[in-house]
């Protein structure tokens, strides 16, 4: 299809007719320039510049179609961004309702937990506390009882009559008595028979 031209008649057809291209050239400009920012971002300078190539060799080819693109992408973008900003914005409400909702649901929850944490913290304080009660209990029954213990001993020692001997230790003392006393008696016997002489 064969470029359009404006016309080079000064009479109100071709004045529109050239209007309608400089606003079609313009809408045209402003879109790539809008669409080649936003692709800065997402796209690869490669891929942007043909794509930039693509689209002006879509114009060139065929003019009407891109002017019938561009003005229902400008006419459909209004309402397209309007439909974008409602679904971001519902998403961002529910997104902050239930942020809202479980951050109301942690708080009671962390508010048990403090409460049983306390209580079971308290419990083993007092654990502890008994532990080191019993302990320090023991140690000062066991060093009270050492000390009546060793006491009851020496006193007994200091009061404690003579045992009697076993049986074998008694014989033994008997037959030491009885020979001390033999010999004794052959002492006296021998110095007896003396004098008698």
């Amino acid at each position: 299809m064969p470029k359009i031209q404006p016309a080079q008649d000064e009479s109100l057809l071709g004045t529109v007719f050239s209007n309608l291209i400089r606003a079609r050239n313009s809408v045209t400009r402003r879109t790539a320039a809008a669409v080649d920012t936003t692709c800065q971002y997402i796209t690869s300078p490669e891929y942007r510049r043909n794509t930039h190539d693509n689209l002006k060799r879509f114009h060139n080819e065929r003019p009407l179609w891109t002017m019938f693109l561009a003005i229902q992408l400008a006419l459909a973008a209004v309402p397209i961004l309007l439909f974008l900003g409602y679904v971001a914005s519902v998403v961002l409400v529910g997104l902050g309702g239930a942020l809202v909702f479980s951050l109301f649901w942690a708080s009671i929850g962390l508010f048990f937990l403090a409460c049983i944490l306390l209580g079971t913290g308290s419990l083993g304080a007092f654990l502890f506390t008994s532990f080191i009660v019993f302990q320090r209990a023991v140690q000062l029954l066991n060093a009270m009882t050492s000390t009546l213990s060793q006491g009851a001993q020496s006193s007994q020692k200091q009061e404690e009559p003579e045992q009697p001997l076993p049986k074998a230790e008694k014989i033994l003392r008997i037959v030491n008595v009885k020979q001390e006393d033999g010999q004794n008696g052959t002492h006296e016997e021998d110095s007896n028979s003396d004098k008698e002489k």
